[in-house]
């Protein structure tokens, strides 16, 4: 099987360093409780795990068990944001052949589905969005 990604890019307008972009990003996987963090030269890959569902802190119900992927270019200021779409799709192709006899929970199925992909897709656009507020 082949991943799905979503793919965010903002660009950083101040004279960031490499460190700085590091530091934000490290202190967004803290604000957001990642699981495990890697820093390999200028790429940040964060893991998510399987299911959460924390309002408190600001994190909505989470499918899957994603990654994502930051990697900063200090030539072109490019941040790129890389988030693994995989699972979520694939919960939605379970959930609907295991009901897909009855009209009524296919629809049902498919709302939930189209909800939980905008509101997946949503909070990692503000994801980015904060990191480079913060940044810019």
């Amino acid at each position: 099987m082949f991943p799905f990604y979503y793919i965010f890019e903002r660009e950083i307008k101040n004279s960031n360093t490499l460190k700085n972009v590091t530091d934000e990003i490290r202190h967004s996987f803290m604000e957001r409780e990642m699981d495990d963090s890697s820093f390999d030269d200028n790429t940040i890959v964060g893991k998510e795990k399987l299911f959460k569902l924390d309002f408190s802190s600001r994190s909505p119900l989470v499918f899957s068990p994603r990654k994502e992927f930051f990697n900063y270019n200090e030539n072109t200021k490019i941040l790129p944001y890389k988030i693994e779409a995989f699972y979520s799709i694939l919960f939605f192709l379970i959930l609907h052949f295991l009901i897909h006899h009855i009209v009524i929970e296919i629809i049902v199925s498919t709302l939930f589905f189209i909800l939980s992909t905008i509101l997946n897709y949503s909070y990692h656009l503000k994801v980015i969005d904060k990191i480079s507020k913060n940044l810019n």
